[in-house]
């Protein structure tokens, strides 16, 4: 995955705060418990919100632990041990998709990058045979969605083809979710597609200078505008068209225990995350430090409230 589905912890209450480190030191837990030490460096904030929505969408109750974070002893952690399914759905997700990431960078990042990719995945081989085991429909959809995406890409498809492979395969994870309930699989399904679309196209606006600059596929290309300024600004407005109608999916979900930091998510983290990727990235300006005289907010289209 890709770590832009991140909450504003400005608008988070500090037991929600609390509430959501738990979950992300729970599943750094489980993964290092299910696939090794290595795999926690696979850990990422929407593997994360997978994780906490699969929880919410079961309705389990909060159930958080102290200890020692692996990394650094010295420091006290919270640990959220909530159904052991969930988190491990979460791992296997964030091992398969780590697997097949460092094979798109072997394929199209740099020198460097290329070398560190392959070495990567060496070492993450045993973790991927093992995540493949337990899982192996996910492993096929993961599959699949990587061969659809390279088609994609050498057919110089536009937006819509370009980011329906990820919307598709996001879309079958949140869709399981909901066990037999056709309600929620339903609604689950569509939340997942847009969501899914959101993480491709996000991801393709902050890679779209070095995309252009490398020479390499990217499906705002055939949109470039006069500035650089402008094609952002056109990036924005459809991350916001898709944004909309994750909204009005995530509004018709049912949820319980997680659903004010999802909420908080999905309503305030991706246009934190647009204004920051689309406009303040390339200024060197600081992720995650809210302006004083200058909100998010502004960046969200009518409806996106």
């Amino acid at each position: 995955m890709f770590g832009y589905l991140r909450p504003v912890k400005e608008e988070l209450k500090v037991r929600e705060y609390e509430l959501y480190k738990s979950v992300y030191c729970g599943l750094c837990k489980h993964l290092g418990k299910d696939y090794g030490l290595f795999s926690r460096f696979t850990l990422s904030y929407d593997c994360t919100m997978l994780a906490m929505l699969a929880l919410s969408v079961k309705g389990e109750k909060s159930c958080v632990s102290k200890g020692r974070c692996v990394f650094n002893p010295t420091k006290k952690c919270l640990y959220c041990s909530g159904s052991a399914d969930s988190f491990r759905l979460a791992g296997a997700v964030s091992v398969i998709m780590t697997y097949y990431k460092l094979y798109d960078t072997i394929t199209d990042g740099g020198l460097m990058k290329r070398a560190a990719a392959r070495f990567l995945r060496v070492l993450m081989k045993r973790s991927h045979r093992k995540a493949k085991r337990a899982y192996p429909e996910l492993e096929e959809q993961v599959r699949q969605m990587v061969e659809r995406q390279q088609q994609a890409e050498a057919a110089d498809s536009g937006i819509d083809d370009a980011a329906a492979s990820t919307a598709e395969l996001i879309s079958w994870l949140c869709r399981g979710l909901a066990g037999e309930d056709e309600k929620q699989q339903f609604v689950l399904e569509k939340f997942g597609y847009f969501l899914g679309r959101w993480i491709y196209l996000i991801d393709a606006a902050d890679d779209f200078e070095d995309d252009l600059r490398r020479h390499t596929y990217n499906p705002f290309h055939r949109y470039r505008k006069e500035t650089p300024e402008q094609t952002m600004l056109y990036c924005n407005e459809v991350l916001n068209m898709t944004a909309s109608q994750l909204l009005l999916a995530f509004d018709l979900l049912e949820l319980s225990g997680y659903e004010e930091i999802l909420d908080n998510v999905v309503r305030h983290g991706l246009s934190f995350q647009q204004r920051y990727c689309l406009f303040e990235k390339k200024h060197g300006k600081q992720c995650r430090r809210k302006k004083k005289d200058k909100d998010y907010y502004p960046f969200l289209s009518e409806g996106f409230h």
